[in-house]
């Protein structure tokens, strides 16, 4: 029963490494995308990507505790208000008036005659 408990603490502290990374990930491309729409998406689905994996870690490593049921209340809490919170803020943002680019269509300019 010992190397099952070390086996699910590994299991842990890898998924809790691997949701550091998505997170890392995520804030880098946050600064590398420049509009505002790409930006909540980015965060909002790397936030839950994220915390998903370090919270089943968390749970892992706690073992059959009192812990487990507590993370998973605040697991499922997050993932309920984290799309409806990127949502109203877009959205308002939309309603607002608020567009990140805007296309502009030029007329094509008249080719010239050849002249033979």
């Amino acid at each position: 029963m010992d190397a099952l408990a070390d086996i699910l603490r590994l299991a842990g502290q890898g998924l809790v490494i691997v949701g550091l990374l998505i997170t890392g990930f995520g804030v880098y491309a946050v600064l590398k995308l420049d509009g505002f729409y790409a930006r909540s998406v980015v965060t909002s689905k790397v936030e839950a990507m994220g915390f998903v994996t370090v919270v089943v870690g968390a749970m892992l490593m706690s073992g059959l505790s009192l812990t487990v049921p507590k993370l998973l209340i605040l697991l499922l809490f997050e993932l309920l208000t984290v799309s409806a919170s990127t949502h109203a803020i877009a959205r308002s943002a939309w309603l607002s008036g608020y567009r990140s680019r805007e296309v502009i269509v030029l007329d094509a300019p008249e080719e010239e005659p050849v002249n033979d």
